[in-house]
């Protein structure tokens, strides 16, 4: 299998070159065992040959000659691949090389059998290395057999990067029974259109028909079954269709015992008694609905049955009965009754199975309907995350069972019992399947052999015995999410899971109460702060975040922790970038193939950003130096202005960075950004000012060396211009340093290795520069360690009802107030009634004066008590 020869048959318009040597050596010549052969022409650099096969192929080996009879053969070459002629991606052989070794004559065949077969339309082939003797030389052919693998709809196709309109083939139904069908794709930026044409778009005429013998109308989709449209429409996110009914003495829902005389019929042969604009369940037309039809007794224009011509039209909308698979007409079979229909294509957006997301942040699962997939099981489905185990999905037993699970960060495991005992197809994975990124897996068995497979992996095979018995008969539910009992549970994030070509709705099953979430976007982007500063990259967790802070000059739980040092003078740090020099040949395999030869930086780019204060001037505060006279630098004048200089091959550039007295012992920040000849310079946050390298001057920064603070001992001789400001040294202070990706303050204060590549010289002691207060952003309460839930006041649950209680406290107010009334009556005729040998008038109530003034001992106690009563 798979040894199929796919060059040999093809057209020699699938054949395409960077440059010929001759018409002799043209590339539709490049055929294994052909008469000549393909070179390009001497002064062509970077040279290449293209091959498309049309179809997509699973390519397994190739293989390859020199030109016939010379001395014309390559002996190295980078095999490239790609659905697009635009976009590559390099074979990697085993152990990390993408060079392929060639041929050493021009007769022998030099064959390669990949170690991993990759799926591709086009094939891209550059010669690394040649006969001295001769030129370059190539004859080849590859190995496979065809695979055709399409998306499953037009937003699969856009997501994948295809952004322009035109014919697609689709697959709804993955690897189900269903064919695949040309669709057109209208792609938009935020969306693709998936449009299916049929053969009643341009109306259809019915006369003569009446609900004992009405007309059916079927409607024939292009290309495709009803039972293919509808798994587009199944598996889409929106679906629409337009239908109209124009009428004349045609009636259309309206009848005396209830049963319309016209409807349509959707998915799974089902009749739906309400037209375009309205909804189902209620036998309505669009008019009907907006309170607008010609006849305000009934819900349809045509339900009117005037002697003149009217329509109902609208959209339908209900994804669950789409597409429209037929029309029925029964009222045209009175004097001059007539009615024409029209159905408009179908067109959907959106894909459930790729948006059909959800994220379980607590061990639990999703209970569906026990799986029953009768003679083979088809399972798939993506998910990230960074836990190191979790079961995916799993049909329990007794006696027989399925589960996919996530055993350790490198292994899938597809465990079953299924009529021969336990048996387990693991698949070992190269690479940490736990890196938060998407993976795909497939999962599939029969009475044949059980495999599974992530990503672009090859599948991992478990073959039976031949006459093994296979049964997929299952009693309990299917669990998403963990094994029975909620043992084993995954944490992370699923997304389009599949069960032999059936969508499940992990959406549907949302309980944020029991840890599962929709979407998988999580805390940091459901917020609108940044919860990660100075460009620190945020890291979800599913119940919590981190921040990574290691491409950033910065620390701490935010990134936000300011990494500085305080230099003393004749203190200076060297950071070493390069050992050596970069070589031509490197130089070459870079220009020829990027992706496989890289220099490890970025020869027109810069990204440079530090802090600094000083009261001291002059100064070289940042100097990057090279292998060769190149260098960047930042100079801090005498007169305490700040410049920036660029030497790029024979001729130095100068920038002014700021004008202002920068030596005055504050914080400065400055930010220098290049790409290509365009310069972005900003310092302390005011507006950025933006320069640019003169065309006549080169752009490329070669091979650098080290990158110097505080001043610059470097070998070599060094650019007057940058020594006038080398002495005495740098005193202050640097925070934040960062060129490109080296952080060398950092490196040196929070080593992650032992061996360095930092040399210092004086004292050098970490300092935040005076940075100021750090602005924490807010901590989510849940994943607060200091948050244990909401205070709420404790209420006993006797409480009694209201009436009760208002009797309760009249009845208190009255026994309170009664109480205050008898002991004023009491207190009062106290006071008038003691012994004295005045005259009985004196107890008078109106001789006040000898009350006030004889019983003031007795009264001590009592004025608040009447007071009170005088205020009542």
């Amino acid at each position: 299998p798979c040894k199929d020869q796919l060059v040999s048959p093809l057209y020699a318009s699938s054949f395409e070159a960077s440059s010929r040597y001759n018409f002799l050596y043209s590339a539709n010549l490049a055929r294994l065992h052909g008469g000549s052969g393909w070179s390009p022409a001497p002064r062509d650099r970077q040279p290449w040959l293209q091959i498309n096969l049309f179809h997509k192929y699973r390519i397994t080996a190739i293989a390859t000659q020199g030109t016939f009879n010379s001395y014309d053969w390559v002996t190295k070459y980078t095999l490239l691949y790609g659905d697009r002629p635009d976009t590559w991606t390099p074979f990697i052989q085993r152990g990390g090389n993408s060079t392929f070794s060639g041929n050493w004559n021009y007769y022998q065949v030099k064959k390669h059998n990949l170690h991993y077969a990759i799926t591709t339309k086009h094939l891209r082939i550059l010669p690394v290395g040649w006969n001295p003797m001769g030129k370059i030389g190539l004859r080849l052919e590859v190995y496979g057999c065809f695979y055709a693998v399409y998306k499953e709809s037009c937003e699969a196709y856009r997501l994948s990067g295809k952004y322009y309109s035109g014919n697609y083939t689709i697959d709804p139904d993955g690897s189900g029974p269903l064919k695949p069908f040309v669709t057109y794709c209208n792609m938009q930026e935020y969306k693709a259109w998936s449009v299916v044409r049929h053969n009643r778009e341009y109306g259809t005429k019915v006369t003569g028909t009446s609900m004992e013998r009405p007309f059916v109308g079927d409607v024939q989709y292009y290309n495709a079954s009803w039972g293919e449209v509808s798994a587009l429409a199944n598996g889409s996110e929106y679906c629409e269709q337009r239908i109209q009914y124009d009428c004349y003495k045609s009636r259309l829902l309206n009848t005396p015992d209830g049963h319309p005389f016209g409807f349509w019929i959707g998915r799974n042969q089902q009749r739906h008694f309400y037209w375009g604009g309205s909804f189902p369940g209620i036998k309505k037309c669009g008019c009907g609905i907006a309170k607008s039809c010609s006849d305000a007794r009934f819900y349809c224009n045509c339900d009117a049955d005037y002697r003149q011509w009217s329509y109902d039209k609208g959209l339908l909308n209900y994804v669950d009965h789409l597409p429209v698979t037929q029309v029925v007409v029964g009222d045209t079979n009175r004097t001059a009754s007539e009615a024409r229909f029209t159905v408009g294509p179908l067109r959907c957006y959106g894909n459930r199975n790729t948006w059909n997301t959800v994220s379980f942040t607590k061990t639990t699962h999703m209970e569906f309907p026990t799986f029953r997939p009768g003679t083979s099981a088809d399972i798939s489905f993506h998910f990230k995350t960074t836990a190191d185990h979790g079961v995916f999905v799993e049909n329990p037993g007794p006696p027989y069972f399925i589960r996919v699970e996530l055993n350790s960060t490198t292994e899938l495991l597809f465990i079953f019992s299924v009529g021969d005992g336990i048996i387990n197809t693991t698949l070992k994975s190269p690479t940490p399947l736990n890196d938060d990124q998407w993976h795909f897996v497939k999962a599939e068995i029969n009475v044949k052999m059980a495999r599974i497979k992530v990503d672009e992996q090859p599948w991992v095979v478990r073959r039976f015995p031949s006459q093994s018995y296979v049964n997929l008969v299952f009693t309990k539910p299917l669990l998403v999410g963990a094994a029975e009992y909620k043992m084993r549970g995954f944490l992370g994030c699923l997304r389009g899971l599949r069960m032999n070509g059936v969508t499940l709705n992990l959406e549907g099953k949302v309980n944020e109460l029991e840890g599962i979430k929709y979407n998988c976007s999580g805390h940091c982007w459901n917020t609108s702060e940044v919860l990660c500063r100075n460009g620190g990259r945020c890291v979800e967790k599913y119940s919590t975040y981190l921040c990574d802070c290691n491409e950033t000059a910065f620390d701490g739980l935010y990134c936000h922790k300011d990494i500085g040092g305080y230099f003393e003078p004749g203190t200076w740090l060297r950071y070493s970038i390069r050992s050596a020099a970069i070589t031509v040949a490197a130089q070459f395999a870079n220009i020829v193939d990027p992706l496989s030869f890289t220099l490890g930086y970025n020869q027109t780019s810069e990204e440079i950003v530090f802090s600094f204060s000083t009261r001291e001037t002059p100064a070289v505060l940042l100097y990057i130096s090279s292998f060769t006279n190149d260098y960047i630098a930042v100079v801090l004048k005498h007169d305490g202005s700040l410049d920036l200089r660029y030497r790029l091959g024979l001729f130095t550039n100068k920038y002014t960075l700021s004008n202002r007295y920068m030596a005055d012992g504050d914080p400065h920040i400055v930010n220098v950004t290049r790409k290509d000849r365009e310069i972005r310079i900003e310092v302390d946050y005011t507006q950025p000012i933006f320069q640019s390298i003169p065309l006549i001057f080169d752009k490329k920064f070669d091979s650098p060396k080290s990158l110097f603070l505080g001043r610059v001992l470097e070998t070599g001789v060094i650019d007057p211009e940058i020594q006038k400001y080398n002495t005495p040294g740098f005193t202050g202070c640097l925070s934040g340093v960062k060129f490109n990706n080296i952080v060398p303050l950092k490196a040196y204060f929070r080593p992650n290795k032992t061996d360095l590549p930092i040399t210092v010289m004086g004292e050098l002691v970490e300092s935040n520069c005076g940075a100021g207060p750090v602005v924490h952003p807010p901590i989510p309460l849940e994943i607060d360690p200091w948050y244990t839930g909401p205070v709420f006041p404790y209420i006993h649950d006797d409480t009694p009802s209201g009436p009760v209680l208002a009797v309760i406290i009249l009845l208190v107010l009255l026994i309170v107030f009664g109480t205050l009334a008898a002991l004023y009556l009491y207190l009062y005729r106290y006071k008038g009634s003691y012994h004295t040998n005045e005259p009985k008038a004196v107890e008078s109530p109106s001789s006040m004066k000898p009350l006030t003034e004889e019983a003031p001992r007795k009264e001590q106690n009592l004025p608040k008590i009447q007071e009170e009563d005088k205020d009542e």
